[in-house]
């Protein structure tokens, strides 16, 4: 991608604010003397999530143990929300958002994790033009391209996919994102993230279509690498994800790959899903599948950090009304791991349930 594509999205922005300007009345003037009143009317909207179950859990290394363990755990991760829009005139409107994780069963944050964790973005959006976000944003990939409406438990509880991308980031910092206005279902995006110290710059676009029951879209990036993130060395993903509705069946898939990863460049992990949704009685079936392909994590003549996974989710999620269901979860997850040789090291399979209950404010 040209790095002349990237003057786009000041540009949109810069638009934005001249319509503002051009369609708003002029103000009448003040005295220097005296004081103007300025007050908020943006309404804030406060939503959320909190979903906590009794698990029966498989380690995420079957190489080393494959022994389930039973805890309180959380279904899907806790979050709150804060957001709010308000209209500058009848075609620009600005808002934000911000968004932090938690730990509902001990209500505690990972030490690391910023406070907004998930979202922390301001911006604008014209009906004629498109939006700009700036901020804390999620990449083409996880905002778009392999986001939770592809995926059978749109990407929470136990038994759904887990993660659905590649080795992609799920959150760019220092991120300006340009959004064009739909038109016959279709829209399209660049983004720009600035890295600091060792991190390099991050690169990506999306294209995407939403109409009726069908939706499909592919995203493409350039950030930091993941496996070497000592220097400033770039890596590449392409990502995809589609689903049909046919009343009776939802069906959905997701591609992403990496490549170009690792201090030689040599490593690259292929992520791919599929997964249903089938209506039935007071909740839905879901089902899904997920495999991991993965080469050269260390360099290209050490596989010693590789494996292939084959992951199978199936569940249940039982709504008692709009905001609150019971989610039930079995999972079985098959894992290869190798020698630094290529050779095959462990091929282990392990089982684990979970019934959570989940209430969204």
């Amino acid at each position: 991608m040209s790095p002349s594509k990237l003057i786009l999205a000041p540009l949109a922005l810069s638009a934005l604010i001249s319509n503002a300007f051009a369609q708003t009345a002029a103000p009448v003037a003040t005295p220097a003397s005296v004081p103007v009143a300025v007050t908020s009317t943006i309404p804030l909207k406060i939503s959320g999530r909190v979903d906590v179950g009794l698990r029966s859990a498989i380690p995420s290394d079957l190489s080393k143990e494959t022994t389930s363990s039973e805890a309180v755990d959380e279904g899907s991760n806790a979050r709150l929300n804060f957001s709010g829009s308000s209209n500058i005139n009848d075609d620009l409107s600005s808002f934000f958002m911000l968004e932090m994780r938690f730990f509902a069963d001990t209500g505690a944050t990972a030490s690391t994790d910023p406070l907004f964790k998930d979202k922390a973005w301001v911006g604008l959006a014209s009906k004629k033009y498109g939006e700009v976000k700036l901020g804390r944003l999620h990449s083409p990939q996880y905002a778009v391209s392999t986001a939770g409406r592809y995926e059978a438990f749109v990407g929470d509880s136990y038994a759904s996919n887990g993660t659905r991308g590649a080795l992609a980031a799920n959150q760019w910092n220092n991120a300006v994102y340009y959004t064009s206005p739909t038109a016959n279902g279709f829209n399209a995006g660049l983004t720009f993230s600035k890295g600091e110290k060792t991190a390099a710059n991050g690169i990506g676009a999306h294209l995407a279509y939403n109409d009726g029951p069908a939706s499909a879209a592919l995203g493409l990036q350039q950030e930091q690498d993941k496996w070497d993130t000592t220097t400033q060395k770039t890596m590449d993903t392409i990502s995809m994800g589609a689903y049909y509705d046919f009343g009776i069946v939802r069906v959905g898939a997701t591609y992403a790959r990496s490549s170009n990863a690792n201090i030689t460049g040599t490593g690259a992990q292929a992520v791919t899903t599929f997964g249903v949704r089938i209506p039935y009685g007071p909740g839905e079936i879901r089902a899904s599948l997920r495999t991991i392909d993965e080469s050269s994590r260390k360099s290209a003549t050490d596989a010693s950090s590789d494996q292939d996974s084959l992951r199978i989710g199936l569940g249940y999620a039982w709504m008692l009304d709009a905001t609150t269901g019971v989610h039930f979860s079995l999972v079985r997850d098959n894992q290869k791991r190798f020698n630094a040789n290529g050779s095959e090291k462990s091929d282990r399979t392990g089982e684990g349930a979970e019934v959570s209950l989940r209430k969204t404010f």
